[in-house]
């Protein structure tokens, strides 16, 4: 599946939730925190009247962070364990640097 936002929006792969605690104890669904998480994948062109995509600095490949209820997601029919968020620029928080 290919995905080409529009305008001011981005679209980002969700990082996978973990489905264990860190001393092993598997967590339902109910227990698990959204994660609002992911890798940005595509980039729109930046057309528009809210804030431009070149102004914020993002780049595919940057890992953002986002509301949890923010955007429109996207489940990917090939793989099932895919699932993407398409995101206005703005309702992106904040870009995960790993030192």
């Amino acid at each position: 599946m290919t995905i080409k936002p529009l305008g001011n929006r981005v679209v980002v792969e969700l990082k996978k939730q973990k489905t264990t605690s860190a001393s092993g104890i598997i967590l339902s669904t109910e227990e698990k925190n959204e994660q609002a998480m992911g890798t940005i994948i595509a980039i729109g062109s930046g057309q528009g009247s809210e804030e431009n995509i070149q102004n914020l600095g993002l780049s595919v490949g940057n890992t953002v962070l986002f509301g949890k209820y923010a955007g429109e997601e996207v489940k990917d029919d090939a793989r099932e364990d895919v699932v993407y968020k398409i995101l206005k620029s703005t309702e992106i928080l904040a870009i995960i640097e790993n030192n």
